[in-house]
């Protein structure tokens, strides 16, 4: 098949040149065998042909940001025109006479949504701002007008979008520098394309995206493509023709004949990126477990399963390869057999396995049981119980396939589901309310609940003592506050610890202290016991009083903290406990999922708690009581849960694998992938998640089988992982929804020389030979990364300085630092300079990754300053970027200094959501109802830290998330006006954990936000 998934097309003459597997391709525009003009390392994207037809412009990655490149319409080498290191840019076209390159981008902008428009050379040198403000796209026309397209580019991916960063058309067409909004049909207009005396553009006010065209003050808008199936995307002109893409297509529309054709274009390729090929199994671990005799075991890597002797002997790969996904594998009771999750039939169902045989897994179940999202089976019979996606609890009877529910929670998924060692019974987490979860215990053959905890706050992770004495768990059950360090408050940070619970009414205490003699018993102290206490297999039979249960909960003699999981071994207990720290705040995504803690053993004989193993995730503990697996990144060791504790702190094991240090080989398994099958598996899960989890039933009304038929029938052009990352967002796209997202993955990546910053605005100065220092950027000057590497102490370098020289390299008008800076992110640099008295010197500074944090900090103390001269210093600034730690930490850093003015402005502006309004609602919701006045120093405001006047807030189209959520309920709690512009409108919520086969991550719109005057109408 030679048809791939195109994209981005460009037309000039008789020459077309389009994006297939990430590389530029050129064909003839009547179609035909395309040529492939690029081999990059990353990929390569918004190409625009010169109005001659000899150069391309376009934007890649192949040295990490997106920068724009120039090179020969007919092929050789590119050369890279931009050295900016910014996070999003996009060409846009030419200059009248090609002479310059037009292109948006944000390298200046702390917000990563405002790009602006720039022009560099065609030969290159320092890009120029044009200085009209945020735009997507633009446009020039025949007598110097300009059209800019502002806030979307692409309605694809969120159909029939209505909100405030819906496309905009603002035209300048007389040239004069006054801009007006076209007046066009409300829709999502984007890619204004002037074409003589019209403006023509994208626009779905129709119901699909279609190339329409209107005068220039936006009347007699006139539809010109009929695109029925597809969405129309990312058009680009020669200035009489228009070419774009559909459902992975090309199509042309000729204005002299206002017909539009379908370009029939083939692209053979050995398609690279289809190949197959083998990774360790390490590398995409997902799910482990040990088997019962604690000699071998099972687990999933890139959504295929294995088993293996722990040490010594040869994985097994089961089943086939990349078509099919399994997840959640678990040993059965007899240890030659492992459940599993599989979707080999489209759909989900749960499997068997046998360990001995490398074939397909045995399906046990058939129809609809839901997404699964925790399996365990019985220690003693063929029973596995599992949860799914809607909250229920299931029993499943592997003989015949019946499938019972035992129970369903009303507030939240039912999880750590943990058999008793006998078989008879299940302790799970259930959630009567949200934020509030019990652990319950119901009888397996009978069904009968039974709550084991009374509701407080958050119990998690029971496990069951293996002597049938006790059912442990983990819990926030001690109400200890601790003041905080900024402002009048407590909190909880370490509210944690493990508990137990006795099972029956004689049981006593583990944690008095009983007679004993001073030697400890050995196993050879047992080797006259009868043989049929030996026999494995052999469990106790668990028996419950249940009556006044919830009043035999004791805690855990140890410290508060952040536990995570809690397993048990004979006369002991071993749990991880993570640290507790703060969240860097220097943007949204500091927050650590990779967090590792220490795995601690408690044993009831020794009446004592010791570290046994250092950065742990995960724990498994096998059904022998002995057998416990850790995980520690991508890393698995197994170690004994009954050995002798250390008397200090376990030391850090070998990093080899091996017996001796009790690493694991993983990479003994070799997982083989077939990107194009792999593909196709995840395409339709992708979809199914949807299917499952979407938060109306009727999917909002759309035919939603029809769509998996629509966008399947393009899957089979996808070549590379990019490719099918765009397939999904446009298919969840038309459910018309926010937050419907695809990201990471297993995308190509290239070579990362990122470029370093300085931290300052920088220009050529001719006169002087060299860039002179504009402004220099101050960030905290005690976090070294967060403040210019110019200001650093003792260097001495002023503002109107000159940079001449970079690591011995002299500078010039054609070799600016940015180039000289690239693969510098960092590192120490050499800098020669030059002060106002020409004298040179080199100085060694460390260049930054990024500046943004700096620009952040300048934009938001520029505006307080502003703030402060109009009203006198009487009125206070802050500002919000999110509504997660960064946001949470701003809002504190201005609110606590800012609040006690005779009025304050809450900046939302460019907030990009998070979770925290409301708890910055409540802080701005304390009225000031009095003083506590001391004899000598100021009043306090009772109650502290509350605002004493009036308050505005300000948002604008790229509030969004929990920012339209803020900007709402301002007005809502009748806190003060709202002004600026109408936010982005995005507010059905995701709750994300659903990865793909390849670790890219999927979210569902589960909830939507319901609000007392407008409804559902916050969405839009």
């Amino acid at each position: 098949m030679n048809q791939g998934y195109y994209r981005y097309p460009t037309i000039a003459g008789e020459r077309l040149v389009f994006v297939c597997e990430d590389d530029l391709w050129s064909v003839p525009v009547q179609g035909g065998v395309a040529t492939r003009l690029t081999v990059s390392f990353g990929a390569c994207s918004m190409p625009r042909l010169s109005p001659d037809g000899q150069s391309i412009a376009f934007v890649s990655n192949d040295e990490g940001n997106p920068e724009v490149y120039v090179m020969p319409a007919g092929g050789g080498q590119p050369e890279r025109r931009t050295f900016l290191g910014s996070t999003v840019a996009s060409v846009v076209g030419w200059s009248a006479d090609g002479s310059d390159i037009y292109f948006v981008a944000n390298p200046t902008a702390w917000y990563e949504g405002e790009t602006r428009p720039f022009a560099v050379a065609r030969d290159g040198g320092a890009p120029r701002e044009l200085h009209v403000g945020h735009a997507r796209s633009f446009s020039f026309g025949r007598n110097g007008g300009m059209a800019l397209g502002r806030n979307a580019n692409d309605p694809a991916r969120w159909k029939r979008y209505r909100g405030g960063t819906a496309g905009e058309i603002w035209i300048d067409a007389r040239a004069t520098g006054e801009f007006e909004r076209l007046r066009l049909p409300d829709g999502n207009p984007t890619w204004p394309m002037w074409l003589g005396e019209r403006v023509f553009f994208l626009a779905d006010h129709d119901g699909i995206a279609n190339i329409y065209s209107s005068s220039a003050d936006g009347s007699d808008v006139t539809r010109h493509t009929h695109e029925a199936e597809y969405y129309a995307r990312f058009p680009s002109t020669d200035g009489t023709r228009i070419v774009y893409t559909a459902g992975g297509a090309i199509a042309l529309y000729d204005t002299a004949s206002d017909t539009t054709t379908e370009i029939s274009i083939e692209t053979p390729s050995a398609a690279p990126q289809t190949v197959r090929r083998f990774e360790g199994a390490s590398e995409s671990l997902e799910d482990f477990s040990p088997n019962p005799d604690g000699t071998r075991l099972c687990f999933i890597s890139r959504g295929q399963a294995f088993s293996m002797p722990l040490f010594e002997g040869a994985a097994i790969h089961h089943g086939s390869s990349s078509r099919i996904r399994t997840r959640l594998a678990q040993w059965l009771y007899d240890g030659k057999r492992f459940a599993c999750v599989t979707d080999r039939n489209g759909y989900e169902q749960i499997a068997v396995q046998r360990a001995e045989d490398a074939d397909e897994a045995r399906t046990v179940t058939d129809g609809d049981i839901g997404r699964v999202t925790e399996l365990v089976c019985s220690p003693k019979n063929d029973t596995i119980a599992f949860a799914n996606h809607r909250h229920e609890l299931c029993v499943l009877d592997v003989g015949d396939g019946s499938i019972r529910k035992l129970d369903t929670s009303p507030a939240n998924r039912i999880t750590d589901i943990a058999f008793s060692p006998d078989g008879r019974y299940v302790a799970y987490v259930w959630w009567p309310a949200q934020g509030t979860s019990i652990v319950r215990v119901a009888k397996v053959k009978s069904g009968k609940i039974h709550d084991m905890t009374s509701p407080l706050r958050v119990d998690h992770s029971p496990a069951w003592d293996p002597e049938g004495k006790y059912l442990y768990f983990i819990s926030t059950r001690d109400f200890n506050p601790v003041y905080d360090a900024l402002q009048f408050d407590l909190s909880f940070p370490q509210a944690q610890r493990p508990f137990l619970v006795t099972l029956r009414n004689d049981v006593p205490s583990p944690f008095v202290t009983q007679p004993r003699p001073i030697h400890r018993e050995h196993e050879h102290d047992h080797d006259g016991q009868d043989e049929g206490d030996k026999k494995a297999g052999k469990l106790p039979d668990i028996d419950i009083d249940f009556e006044g249960i919830t009043g035999r909960i004791l805690s855990f003699p140890i410290e508060e903290g952040e536990y995570d999981q809690i397993v048990a071994a004979k006369g002991r207990v071993l749990f991880t406990r993570m640290p507790v720290h703060g969240i860097k705040p220097a943007g949204r995504d500091d927050d650590d999922d990779h967090t590792m803690g220490v795995l601690i053993a408690y044993d009831f004989e020794q009446q004592r708690s010791a570290v046994v193993a250092h950065d742990v995730n995960e724990i498994r503990m096998g059904a022998d009581g002995h057998t416990l697996v850790y995980r520690s990144n991508d890393r698995l060791r197994v170690i004994d849960a009954a050995s002798d504790l250390p008397e200090d702190e376990a030391e850090k094991p070998l990093p080899e694998a091996g017996r001796k240090s009790g690493w694991i080989d993983l990479d003994r398994a070799s997982v083989e992938i077939v990107p194009r099958d792999e593909w196709a598996q995840m395409y339709r899960e992708a979809w199914r998640l949807q299917t499952e989890q979407f938060w109306v039933e009727d999917m909002s009304d759309i035919d939603w089988d029809r769509v998996f038929d629509r966008y399947s029938s393009v899957l089979k052009r996808v070549r590379t992982r990019t490719e099918l990352s765009d397939l999904i967002w446009e298919m969840q796209g038309e459910l018309g929804t926010s937050h419907a997202y695809e990201y990471g993955g297993d995308h190509r990546i290239p070579p990362q020389y990122q470029r370093g910053f300085l931290g300052a605005d920088i220009v050529w100065d001719g006169e002087r030979n060299g860039y002179r220092i504009e402004r220099i950027y101050r960030g905290d000057s005690w976090t070294r990364e967060s403040d210019s590497p110019l200001a650093e102490p003792g260097l001495d370098i002023h503002e109107g300085d000159l940079i001449v020289g970079v690591n011995g390299k002299r500078a010039s008008a054609a070799l600016s630092p940015d180039r000289l800076l690239v693969n510098a992110a960092g590192k120490d640099v050499a800098l020669t300079m030059k002060t106002r008295k020409d004298e040179e010197r080199t100085l060694l500074v460390k260049a930054l990754k990024s500046e943004s944090s700096l620009r952040y900090r300048a934009w938001v103390e520029a505006r307080r300053a502003y703030v402060h001269e109009r009203t006198g210093g009487r009125v206070g600034y802050i500002h919000i970027p999110d509504m997660g730690p960064w946001g949470f930490s701003e809002f504190h850093r201005g609110y606590l200094s800012e609040f006690d003015r005779s009025g304050l402005i809450v900046d939302v502006r460019y907030n990009r959501g998070g979770h925290v309004s409301p708890l910055l609602l409540e802080k701005l919701a304390r009225k000031r109802v009095g003083y506590d006045v001391p004899r000598y120093g100021a009043a306090v405001p009772y109650p502290p830290e509350s605002v004493s006047g009036p308050m505005v807030a300000i948002t604008n189209q790229f509030a969004g998330s929990d920012g339209d959520i803020f900007s709402h309920c301002f007005k809502l709690y009748k806190l003060g006006p709202l002004v600026g512009k109408r936010t982005w409108g995005g507010v059905i919520g995701i709750n994300p954990y659903h990865h793909l086969v390849d670790g890219s991550l999927t979210t569902q719109p589960e909830y939507s936000f319901w609000f007392t005057d407008v409804g559902w109408k916050v969405e839009y």
